[in-house]
C-alpha cells in the first residue's frame, strides 16, 4: 500500500497485511437501545459487528417428528433474535459476523448430563444448522440480508467452552475441531461459494488445573493445520483444514509489547507467531482457501479503572489501545475486534472493557471513555535510536482515505509537524525528525485530518483530532485483562 507525504519524513514499509479494519463484539438489545448500539459502533469507526449466535436458542428444544434441520424455515426453528440483530446490523452499514456457538443437548455428543452446549458438539449436525443459517441469509429472501462471514465456535482450545480438552493427557479438541470447521466450510460454502469462514478464535494461554483447561493457542494452531513450530514451520502430516481466516483472542496480562513468559501463548506483543503458521500451512497445502488466508484478532480489551479498581487507568488504557491496532496491523492483521461498546452491570460482571461507561438509567446517559477517541483515530509515536528522529503511525476514523497533519506540543500551542496522505485504507505511517531544541520525552504528538478527510470521516469538528500520544513512555503494570 503506497503512502505519500508533502514533505521531508520517510516512509514505513507497509504492512503485510490489505489495510486494517475495525470491528466491535456487542449485543445489540430490542428496542431504541438496539438502534443506538449500532449507530455507536459505526460512529466508533467501526465497520463490521461480531454476533454471537446460540445454537441451541435457535434450535428446538427436542426435534419433533420430521423436522429438517437443514431447512432455515422449519417451524422448529427460532430465528427472531438473530433476524433482528442482523437486520439492525445491515441497516446500520454494518458487515455481520456470525459466530455459530451452542450445541442443543441432543447434538452434544459426549457422555453424561448436558453441558451448557460445550460437550463434544457433534460436527454433523452442527453443518447442518450452518446450512440452514446460511440459506436463510443467502440474500434472496425479503426481509432477510446476505451474510457472507461465519465463524466457528468460540475459543474452542478452552473448557469453558469445549469438553474435552484432554483424554489420557493428550488433546482430543484439536481433531473434533477440524471436523467441525470443515464440515461448517463445506455447508454454507454450498450455498455461496464466496461464504467466508472463520476459524480459531482461540483462548490466549494453556492452563492445566482441574477446573480449568486450556491447550495453548500456538499448540492448538500447529496441530490443527499439522505444522511443525520453529522460524520455517513444515509439515508434519497431509491434513486439510478448509477456512478463510484464522482468528485469536491475544488477551494480554499487561501492555500491547509485553509477550507471554509461555512462548506457546499469544499475546499482542507475539502476533507474527501466529501470522507464520498461517502462511506456512497455506503453502503446504493443508490450509485450503479461493485466496490468500486472513489474520484477524476476533477480541481483545482491558478492563479499566474506573470502574474495576483492578484494571487498567483509563488513560493509560486508550494508550494501549492505540498501540495494540499498530502492533496488530504491522503484524498481518486486517480486522481487529474490540470487545464491548459498554462495560457490563456492576459486580458480579468481570467485565468492564467497554469504550462507554454503563449507566444505570439506560444507554442513552453511557459516558464515553477516552478509550473510544483511541479505538475510533489511532496515532502512536515512538523516539528511535537517531537524534531527534520519530516514527508514527495511526488509522483514519473508520479507515477513511485522505491526508492528516502531524502536530507537535511541548505543554502549549499545537504546530504542524507535517502533512501525510494516507493508503486507501486510511492508514498513514512515516519516519521524521523533529525540529527544535526541546527534550522529546516533553513533546506529545497528534495527527489531525484535513478538512476534506473530516468531512468525507464525517466526524465533528472536536474529532478531527486523535488522542494525544506523549513520547515519554509510561511504566508498564502487569494487570489482567479482566482486572
Amino acid at each position: 500500500m503506497a503512502l505519500f507525504l508533502s514533505c521531508a519524513p520517510v516512509v514505513l514499509a507497509a504492512p503485510t497485511a490489505p489495510g486494517l479494519r475495525t470491528a466491535i463484539e456487542e449485543y445489540a438489545p430490542p428496542g431504541p437501545e438496539g438502534s443506538l448500539t449500532t449507530e455507536r459502533i459505526r460512529a466508533a469507526g467501526a465497520s463490521a459487528v461480531k454476533i454471537v449466535v446460540s445454537w441451541s436458542q435457535i434450535a428446538p428444544a427436542e426435534p419433533a417428528p420430521g423436522f429438517d434441520p437443514t431447512n432455515p424455515f422449519d417451524p422448529g426453528y427460532e430465528w427472531g433474535e438473530l433476524d433482528r440483530e442482523v437486520n439492525l446490523a445491515v441497516a446500520s452499514g454494518l458487515e455481520p459476523i456470525v459466530v455459530l456457538f451452542g450445541a442443543p443437548r441432543w447434538a452434544e455428543g459426549g457422555p453424561g448430563v448436558a453441558a451448557g452446549g460445550i460437550n463434544a458438539p457433534d460436527p454433523d449436525q452442527l453443518a447442518l444448522f450452518a446450512r440452514a443459517a446460511a440459506l436463510r441469509y443467502d440474500g434472496t429472501h425479503a426481509g432477510l440480508p446476505r451474510v457472507r462471514y461465519w465463524d466457528v465456535w468460540n475459543e474452542p482450545n478452552v473448557s469453558l467452552f469445549m469438553i474435552p480438552q484432554f483424554e489420557a493427557g493428550k488433546p482430543v479438541s484439536i481433531a473434533r475441531y477440524r471436523e467441525m470447521v470443515n464440515d461448517v466450510a463445506g455447508a454454507v460454502k454450498a450455498v455461496h461459494p464466496d461464504n467466508l469462514v472463520i476459524a480459531g478464535e482461540l483462548f490466549p494461554n494453556a492452563v492445566m488445573r482441574p477446573e480449568l483447561q486450556a491447550v495453548a493457542p500456538l499448540a492448538f494452531l500447529r496441530g490443527l493445520l499439522c505444522v511443525s513450530g520453529g522460524p520455517h514451520p513444515r509439515r508434519t502430516c497431509r491434513t486439510r483444514v478448509d477456512a478463510d481466516i484464522i482468528g485469536v483472542h491475544p488477551y494480554s496480562s499487561g501492555g500491547p509489547s509485553d509477550r507471554p513468559a509461555n512462548p506457546e501463548n499469544v499475546w499482542i506483543g507475539n502476533l507474527s507467531s501466529v501470522r507464520t503458521l498461517i502462511a506456512a500451512a497455506q503453502r503446504s497445502g493443508n490450509l485450503v482457501s479461493s485466496g490468500p488466508v486472513g489474520f484477524w484478532v476476533t477480541e481483545f480489551a482491558w478492563n479499566t479503572n474506573p470502574p474495576d479498581a483492578g484494571g487498567v487507568p483509563v488513560n493509560l488504557d486508550a494508550r494501549w489501545i492505540a498501540e495494540a491496532l499498530y502492533r496488530m496491523s504491522r503484524s498481518g492483521v486486517s480486522l481487529a475486534v474490540y470487545f464491548g461498546l459498554r462495560d457490563g452491570p456492576p459486580a458480579p460482571s468481570i467485565f468492564q472493557t467497554g469504550l462507554y461507561y454503563s449507566c444505570a438509567g439506560g444507554m442513552q446517559c453511557d459516558l464515553p471513555k477516552p478509550s473510544l477517541a483511541a479505538f475510533r483515530f489511532p496515532f502512536v509515536a515512538y523516539t528511535t535510536n537517531r537524534k531527534r528522529q520519530v516514527v508514527v503511525w495511526g488509522r483514519t476514523p473508520a479507515g477513511v482515505p485522505g491526508s492528516v497533519q502531524v502536530q507537535s506540543s511541548a505543554g502549549g500551542g499545537w504546530r504542524r509537524l507535517t502533512t501525510l496522505r494516507t493508503d486507501g485504507d486510511g492508514i498513514f505511517a512515516a519516519r521524521m525528525r523533529i525540529p527544535g531544541k526541546a527534550h522529546l520525552t516533553r513533546l506529545t504528538l497528534r495527527a489531525v485530518l484535513s478538512p476534506g478527510s473530516a468531512r468525507l470521516a464525517g466526524s465533528s469538528k472536536e474529532e478531527h483530532a486523535s488522542p494525544a500520544f506523549s513520547l515519554e513512555r509510561p511504566p508498564d503494570l502487569q494487570v489482567a485483562p479482566f482486572g
